[in-house]
Formats: C-alpha cells, structure tokens, sequence
C-alpha cells in the first residue's frame, strides 16, 4: 500500500508550494512529508516545527539576541536585562548577520534557509491574525503581535550558538590560570612549613590533564608515521629565547571569572546544553544481520519542549533525490541527526581547543582617542560596538562591546576605565562559515565520498561524525577547523610547570598566536573500516595525545579538556566483547545504551570496604590501626550500621538501579541501596580530602578533574607530586585545619561511609532497604524558560506520583549519562542526557530504526504527542521508526493534504 491509500483527514491550502504535499503522521507523531520539490519538502517542515513548537522558536530568539527584556518586564522576571545584556556581549546575533551577508543570494543554502522560514511564517502569520494560538497560556507571555517574521539569520544564530557551546573553553583556560598562579602563592616550594611545601606543584594532583581511562577512538593520528606526502603545516621550531610575559593579575582573573560565572546564572540555564554524547558503529561482518549498526545518544541538557524535532522529508516519490529522516534542531531546516536510504550518522563532541584567552596590556587613550592594545611592539586601537536593549516598562539600557580586532572581543569586565590589562577571546566561529551546508550535504550523501565531500563544509563546533552505509562501510570524521599556533603557546611542560599552553591564559603579546593555518584534514582524527571491527567515541581523547599527561607534545596539537574517558571504556569494553562473541543486534546496541554501570563504584568501593574492614578491626581489637583510634572511639556506637553498610558494598555488583517502581528484585535492591551509599560517601569524600586545599587556593576542579584526581588518589598515589615516601602516601589526605592531628586514606574513607550513612538515615530511617537510589537519583525534563510557571515541565511540579522528578539508575559518567553535581553531598538529581536513544541497521534497501527521545514532537500539554516517548526514554526502550513507505502507512495516525 501506499500512502494514497491512507485515507485524508484534513485538506490545507498554504500558499508558496510548488506542488501538492501529502503529510502523513504516524503513531510515533513523526511527520513523513511527502512533496514534489525540496523547497517544499523544507517549506512544509518549517509550517509544521512552528506549529508544533513556536513558543520555543520565539523564547531562543529573544534569549539569543538579547531581546526578552522587551516583552518580559524585568518586574516580573529579575535578572531579565541581565540575560540580554549577556546575550548581546556573547554577539551570536552578530556572528548570524556575518553569516549571512557571507552567502550569495543565490546560494542554495540560502534557498534552504529561506523556503524553511518562509514556511515558519505562514504560521506565524495565523498566529498574529488569531487564527491560532500559542498553547499552555504562553499567548499572555509572548505577544502574537510582537512575533517578527523568521528569518535565516534567526536560523543561523540558534546555530551559532549550538556551535559556541559545544566548542567552547574560555571559562575553563581561566579557571585553570587563576588555579594555577593561587596553588603557587598558596603553597610555596621553599615554605618553611613542610605540610605547605609538600603542596607545592599540586595544579596537576587536583587538575589531571591525562585521562581516568585510555579510550582512544584510535591509536595516534592517521597519515603520521607512514605518510611520505608533503606537509603544509606548522612544524616545531625551536622555542624563543626572550622571558616570557607576565600573567593577568587575580583580579582580572576574577572579574573574567565573575563574568562567565553572569552568562551561566543569566543565560546559560535557559539555553546552555550541557554536552556530552556517545556514538559508535559496529561493522555489518561482526552483526547478527550482516549489515551495519550505528548507536547515536547525544547528552544535552534535558529541557521541555527538548531541543529537536522529529521529522521526515522524502521528494523521491516524486523523482526528486531527498529521502532524509531523523532529528532536526527547533528553529532550523533540514535534519542534524539521521539516515536516509544510505547512510545513517551521529555525533559527539570532539573537545578540540578552537578557543583562546589572551592577556592584553592596555594603552589607554588620550585627547579622545580609544584605547590600544599591545601588540607585536605595535599600539592597535580596540574597537567598539554599541547596541541598545528596550526594556518593557522601562528606560533603554545601551550595551558597549570592545573588540581586539586580531582576536576578539574583550571579556566583559576586564578592562576598567583607565587599566592597563583585560582579556580577550578569540573563537574560531567568530569568522563566518557554512554550516548548514554540511547537513544538507549529509542529508543526501549516498557513500562515503559524498559524506567527506558534505563534511568539507563543517568548519565550526567540531564533532565526532559516526557514519554507517548501506555499501557496508563504517566510518569516523572529525572534520573542522582546529587552528595551527605558534611555538611559544605550546611550550608548557606540565612536570616543570613551566611554560605556555592554550589550557592557560595565553599573553596577547603578538608571541603566542595562531599561526592562521589550520590542521591538515589529513591529519585530523577520522578512520575507516578498522580491523577492529568497531569505531566509538564519547567526547573522550580520541588519539592518545593525553595520555602521557601533556596534550602539549604530540605531533599535533588539538585540545587538553577531553572526558575524563570513563564512557568510552566501558563502551569498548563491551564492544570488544560483543564482536569477539559475533551476531551482534541492535538489541545489543540498545542495551549498551542503557548501560548503568558504575565506574567509580567499580574502582573505589573497594577501597571503602577495606577502611571499613580496618575501622571495624581498630574497634574490635584497639592499636591494631593507631590511625582509626579516633574515629573508633568517636562512632562506638555506630559500628554495626557501619558493618551492614560495609557488607551492601562489599555486595555490590556496581550495577545502579532504582528500584523504586514495579517489584524490584532482592539482588536489585541491594544493589540500589549499595548505590545510595557509595555516592554518600563519595561526594563527603571529597569535601573531607580536598576543602582545606580549595579553600586555600579559591578555585575548585570540575567533575571531570576531581574525579581523576581521586582516582589516582586512592589507586595510583605514586603518581602524584604530593606523594610522600615517608608515608607511603599523599600529603592530600591530610587535613590542613587540624593542627597536630594526621589523617590517613583510611580515616578519611571510613569518615565519609560514617556520614554518609548518618544522612541517609536522616532522609530514609534506620531501616537500609529503604534507602533506594531512585528516590535520590531523580530527573525531571524542565521548562525551557522557567518563567513560563513550569507549566511544560515532564513530570509537572508537584506530580503526585513523581514529586521529585522521575527515577533513574545511573550516577557518575555512566554509559547512560546521568551525572548529578559530583560537590553536592544531598542533591542527586540530574539535568543532562540522551536526547535520544537511536539504533539504526543499514541494509542495502535502506535503514531499520529503533528510537526514543525525551518528550514528544508539541509544546502543548494538551496534545498526545507532547511527551509520548518519555515513558519508553526512561524505561531505555526504543521501539521502530517507520522509514518505508509501506511500513508509514501501516502505522499511519493521519494524513493531511496541502494544495498550493
């Protein structure tokens, strides 16, 4: 049957169509859109996203442009103006108009775009005449009549920012001078006092730049070691002989600090994403079927409406050549992630360092001149860009933006009237590119020549592309652009700590820039069919230039703030397994997908057993561990919650689940209590290791680091420059504040059992198999703005069933990423990941789909597709997708008709 069999309930005249466009909608609410020309196919898609999701187009282009200010008065919403003024100094508007007066008018991208918006605006013009309706009372928060017209500059901000995010490091180049410069002042080498210097050089004990787990996608880069082409590159040179510059100073430290710290409260929690992701591919030789398999689960913030669209273009039913079926991103043509009939693809971010922050000295102006920056023994004049934000009920408020035409726009901030120093970014999206370009290259790339030839295009917010064909190929790409510097900014020696490096604030002296050539595509880490069998990724180092702990002397340089490796490893361990075993299924993929198990708990609950077996024995039998003594006699009566809470550990099959709902089993509850009580302890452990040292030094590593820094803490201690032979141990587990007392590995674990048994008694009762997992570890899909009253929020607020959201299994860079605030010590709730759970086999006669996503297709809680699939996402099912013709019209929930 086809899809003329399936009977129409609607007919819809929309004026601009080439054609008669057949849309039919299946129960998954997923519209296949079948159409004669592609400017229909894109026209019809951006009528349907708008229709299904304008609220959500509407609340990013003002949040992006800095725009909100002018319909939200900042009486009702404080903080707003702020959100603006932010908005406006990240420039992604600006970024957008580069863009596009970039593109010839005739450029078929452009077209694209435009058929996209010109489709979004026959809504938009309903909804300005009243002919339709924002949903969820959002009409009396978002004027109709104040909704302009969507343009491809509306289109290329929400991009441009999806791009920044996903690729940017400033913040953390910052934290890691600050932590750099105070870890010096705080604990001097030459300290007369031995607890302080046997601190000093701990920047890398605390901010590990090698990975928790070696994971490469794959060993070393391509073409290096066997390539005998010439190399249009940057080559090592000798380093100059001149002292290197100064450092900023704390306070402009601070006040960058202070600022990114602005973007995170104002902004960032309404649109910031929160990456991450996970995506491999197992080769058709290795599978049950023979053909291919691709994985794709791309980790964002988990927000409602989320942030893609389901969604099929097909114009091949009418001769054309575009058969595309996936994710798009709200507000943009076309699909991100998906297949069509011979290829499927995914992606992951490859944390390349595309971003820079230099120090620049200031030269400032007189007899009205600007003030000038430093540079190459050269005074350059900063430039300046002014904007006006309108504020709904109250006075405009003027935003002045600095620049530093050679490498960007200094850090809101930094540069006080009259000071001689302040910071400034350089991002390589600050120069226009074609994105989109790429995707509607991949959206009908029929082979792997076809993917690279699309891939070309992709210069800016570099991801891992995973790609499968239906000619049986699997295949790795990380094209983009990676800047090419200069000696002198690589000349940071993380065992000396002496030098420069990207991770760090760089001097804006002219000495340490980018060169203005970029990584050979030959060189960037892709490959193609590995012997293998399998190619994964997972935001990790893909080619092993960390693993020696200096990212800095490879032959190339492409980043330092990779993941932490966790993820990867536990997804080749099980690929490895999987195809030694063969017949791998998507069954299989789905289930790795949903893969709970705990890597700290693996590695570490072994250790708190073991200082709970010697606390136990030090009570039992006293002086056979001086070091307990204390703690011994402190918790007498506490020794049999602490036996029982050892044994639930020493039980623990590190699997995490809830069980919380159905009728959990007698292992599955042990194990969840088990769980409940490692993460207690976990994050206490990290308050009583390492708070002395951060209070020293006013800088604290994120997840990534400290997490790594425990590691090595507990199981490879050797390794760090606190290492104390005389110990046997490091200095770091001693707490500076208690003078003339010395606490040990084993008193600082037990102590974090203690309490955190203390705690969970406190929010359970005394009764361990209550203290279920699922209760603490909880998510709950937020609304977009949280202005709008939570009204979209998945479970609403105050849902009887699941009050606090709805539980999960997981914790702490699991495959299924469900990572909550690793320094809080009672709030496990999380607020990223997948944004889908995708499987796909490619077949020579095209692709076999399994999918589930966090939320639905609509924004109004009034429709059945407003959160569908949440129950199969939460429950890591993934039921088909319908992607042939005859399959749609099995499944068909309505037909519509659109005439021209």
């Amino acid at each position: 049957k086809g899809i003329d069999d399936v009977p129409i309930d609607e007919q819809w005249q929309l004026d601009g169509l080439d054609g008669p466009v057949d849309v039919v909608v299946d129960e998954r609410g997923v519209p296949h859109v079948f159409a004669t020309t592609e400017h229909d196919a894109l026209f019809v898609e951006g009528y349907l996203m708008a229709r299904d999701r304008l609220a959500q187009f509407e609340f990013y282009r003002r949040a992006l442009q800095g725009t909100m200010s002018e319909i939200i008065s900042p009486v009702l919403a404080p903080g707003i103006v702020d959100q603006d003024i932010a908005a406006r100094q990240l420039g992604f508007h600006r970024m957008a108009k580069d863009i596009r007066q970039s593109l010839a008018d005739d450029d078929p991208v452009l077209e694209a775009m435009q058929a996209f918006c010109d489709g979004v605006n026959r809504w938009i013009d309903k909804v300005r005449s009243g002919e339709a309706s924002l949903p969820a009372g959002l009409g009396g928060l978002i004027p109709a009549d104040r909704i302009a017209d969507w343009t491809p500059t509306d289109i290329l901000t929400i991009a441009r920012y999806m791009s920044y995010d996903l690729s940017k490091s400033a913040s953390d180049e910052i934290t890691l001078t600050n932590a750099r410069l105070a870890i010096a002042e705080a604990f001097p080498a030459n300290s007369p006092d031995s607890l302080i210097a046997a601190r000093a050089g701990i920047l890398h004990d605390l901010w590990p730049l090698a990975p928790a787990v070696e994971a490469p996608t794959r060993d070393g880069f391509p073409n290096v070691g066997d390539d005998s082409g010439s190399r249009a590159f940057w080559q090592p040179g000798p380093l100059p002989t001149r002292a290197p510059s100064r450092f900023p100073s704390h306070k402009v430290l601070g006040a960058a600090a202070a600022w990114f710290e602005s973007v995170e409260k104002n902004l960032l929690p309404y649109v910031g994403l929160g990456g991450g992701s996970n995506n491999w591919a197992v080769d058709g030789q290795h599978a049950e079927n023979g053909f291919p398999l691709l994985a794709s689960d791309p980790h964002l913030s988990l927000l409602s409406p989320n942030f893609f669209w389901q969604v099929h273009l097909n114009t091949t039913r009418a001769g054309g050549d575009l058969d595309v079926m996936g994710l798009a991103l709200f507000g943009t043509p076309g699909v991100l992630l998906g297949y069509n009939r011979h290829i499927a693809w995914g992606l992951t971010v490859t944390n390349f360092d595309v971003e820079d922050v230099y120090y620049e000295t200031i030269v400032p102006g007189t007899g009205g001149e600007p003030d000038k920056v430093v540079f190459k023994g050269q005074q350059v004049p900063i430039q300046t860009i002014t904007e006006t934000i309108n504020v709904a009920g109250g006075q405009p408020k003027t935003v002045t933006i600095e620049v530093v035409p050679h490498h960007g726009p200094i850090v809101p901030g930094t540069h006080e009237p009259g000071g001689t120093e302040a910071l400034s970014r350089r991002w390589v999206g600050h120069e226009p590119s074609n994105e989109v370009a790429a995707l509607m290259g991949m959206m009908k790339a029929s082979n792997i020549d076809e993917v690279e030839q699309a891939l070309d295009s992709f210069e800016v917010g570099s991801q891992n592309w995973m790609v499968v064909t239906s000619d049986g190929d699997i295949y790795w790409s990380t094209s983009s652009k990676v800047p090419l510097r200069e000696p002198a900014a690589l000349s940071y020696d993380p065992s000396r700590g002496t030098g420069f490096a990207p991770c760090f604030v760089l001097p804006g002296d002219g000495g340490y820039e980018w060169t203005g050539e970029y990584l050979s595509d030959r060189y960037l880490p892709h490959d193609l069919n590995p012997s293998k069998g399998y190619l994964s990724t997972a935001n990790q180092d893909q080619v092993g230039v960390t693993h020696d702990g200096n990212p800095f002397d490879d032959e190339f340089y492409i980043g330092w703030y990779f993941d932490l490796g966790h993820r990867n490893g536990r997804i080749s361990e099980r690929l490895e397994q999987l195809v030694a075993s063969g017949n791998v299924s998507h069954t299989d993929m789905s289930q790795l997908q949903g893969d709970h198990v705990s890597p700290l708990g693996r590695l570490l609950a072994p250790s708190f057993v073991d200082a709970l077996d010697m606390l136990i024995a030090e009570h039992e039998a006293p002086g056979s561990h001086p070091d307990l003594s204390a703690l011994a006699d402190e918790l007498d009566g506490r020794m049999q919650r602490l036996q029982a809470a050892r044994d639930y550990l020493d039980g623990w099959s590190y699997d995490t689940p809830a069980a919380v709902e159905g009728t959990p089993t007698a292992s599955e509850i042990s194990d969840s209590v088990a769980t409940s009580i490692f993460n207690a302890a976990l994050t206490r452990l990290l308050h009583l290791v390492y708070d002395d040292e951060i209070a020293r030094i006013g800088v604290r590593p994120s997840a990534q680091f400290i997490a790594r820094s425990l590691e090595r803490l507990v199981l490879d201690p050797q390794s760090l420059s606190s290492y104390s032979a005389a110990s046997s141990d490091s200095v770091l587990w001693d707490d500076l504040d208690t003078e003339g007392t010395t606490e040990t590995r084993h008193e600082r674990m037990a102590r974090a059992v203690a309490e955190a048994v203390e705690f969970l008694e406190g929010r359970f009762g005394t009764d361990m198999s209550s203290w279920r997992w699922g209760e603490l570890h909880t998510v709950r899909l937020r609304d977009i703005t949280g202005v709008f009253g939570a009204t979209l929020s998945i479970p609403p607020e105050g849902d009887e069933q699941f009050p606090n959201g709805f539980p999960r299994p997981g914790d702490m860079f699991v495959v299924d990423a469900s990572h909550y605030d690793i320094w809080k010590t009672d709030d496990f709730r999380y607020f990223s990941g997948p944004q889908q759970r995708l499987v796909v086999e490619m077949t020579p006669d095209g692709p076999r789909i399994w999918n589930a996503r966090p939320g639905g297709q609509s924004q109004d809680p009034e429709d059945p597709h407003f959160a569908d699939d949440v129950e199969l996402w939460r429950n890591n099912q993934a039921p088909p997708l319908f992607f042939d013709e005859a399959d749609i019209v099995e499944h068909a929930e309505s037909h519509v008709r659109i005439a021209p």
